[in-house]
């Protein structure tokens, strides 16, 4: 576990940190030499930003920060500014910890897997399952108490009465039950309504109370997905997934149906999300990830009065550098320890 130039481990932050996290791992144990240069690192838009505003370095502060690099044992993120260069900066690096779950797209863009075929990766699955539940039940109780309906009659000063409708005994069907998919459950079994979770991957209940737990083949996603009431993307993106939801799909749905994804954009065929939408096969779709994004200017999604769009931000939450500095810190003990890690990505399944 030696560095390149010493007998202790270096450990360099490549995103911004609050202080106090970087004090909670810098005083983890003495083998650890941790590197963290805030005025070297893009700045934070907005609390736990892990992409930052651009930035420029002078010449001087590029070269003290590609010689971080070269030394470095362990990255604390992905270093955004030198994403495509870095393996060759330093082929050695051992571990990098993600501050995402969703990193299979990126890593697999990057060939990381055979340019980088040393280095463990892991990901930072289930610091976002919280907000991510919540965004989904957020999505569910505004579509059936008619949030939106509300706002503007406030808007307009006019006063109507109408009926909503109840959560109860509806059915959800969740596909992916990792760790976010295990909460969504969780949180829709609570409010009395049938949960049934899709994953490609034995999974097991745990305590979860949940009506029923299928591994996904074709059959068993067409079997669910006429009994549907609320639709909800949790799946990594990845070969397997890449347009898992598409007209077919939206057309098994029962009419009045609600997509949520939370997921990735590319796991629906957007033209056909915005065509069920239109002809109101679909009622609405509440939407965090897009096929490209921003989302452009252009794209009917944005006008349309049935559609929530969030700018890819249901994830995060200010409590979100504590519980990743706490999921590396925990890492980082079972590294000095040779045990093996939390959440190490697979590059084979990219998630």
């Amino acid at each position: 576990m030696s560095t390149k130039n010493s007998n202790k481990l270096s450990i360099l932050i490549a995103s911004y940190l609050e202080p106090e996290y970087v004090h909670m791992i810098q005083e983890l144990d003495k083998r650890i030499i941790v590197n963290y240069h805030p005025y070297l690192l893009r700045q934070p838009r907005y609390p736990a930003d892990h992409d930052g505003h651009p930035i420029s370095r002078t010449k001087k502060q590029e070269e003290q920060w590609i010689q971080l690099l070269k030394q470095a044992d362990i990255l604390f993120d992905f270093d955004q500014t030198h994403l495509h260069d870095l393996p060759e900066i330093n082929p050695d690096i051992k571990w990098i910890q993600a501050t995402s779950s969703g990193i299979g797209q990126l890593i697999d863009d990057l060939n990381y897997d055979t340019r980088l075929p040393n280095t463990i990766f892991t990901t930072a699955s289930g610091i976002h399952a919280q907000p991510l539940a919540e965004f989904c039940l957020l999505s569910m109780l505004m579509h059936s108490r008619k949030l939106t309906c509300m706002m503007k009659r406030q808007s307009q000063k006019h006063w109507e009465r109408y009926a909503g409708n109840d959560l109860l005994e509806k059915t959800v069907l969740i596909l992916g039950m990792g760790k976010i998919g295990k909460r969504i459950a969780e949180i829709a079994h609570t409010l009395g309504m049938k949960v049934i979770g899709i994953t490609r991957t034995k999974s097991h209940r745990g305590n979860i109370q949940i009506d029923d737990i299928v591994i996904d083949t074709s059959k068993h996603l067409y079997k669910y997905l006429n009994k549907t009431d609320y639709l909800i993307l949790s799946v990594p993106h990845t070969p397997q997934t890449d347009k898992l939801i598409g007209e077919t799909e939206l057309n098994m749905l029962p009419k009045g149906a609600i997509l949520i994804n939370i997921a990735r954009g590319n796991v629906v065929d957007e033209q056909a999300l915005i065509k069920s939408l239109y002809k109101g096969q679909l009622d609405g779709a509440y939407l965090d990830v897009f096929e490209k994004e921003p989302l452009p200017k252009e794209s009917p999604l944005w006008s349309m009065p049935n559609v929530l769009i969030s700018p890819h931000s249901a994830s995060t939450s200010i409590r979100e550098n504590y519980l990743i500095t706490e999921l590396f810190c925990d890492n980082l003990k079972l590294y000095l320890k040779n045990q093996p890690l939390i959440n190490v990505f697979n590059t084979k399944r990219l998630y």
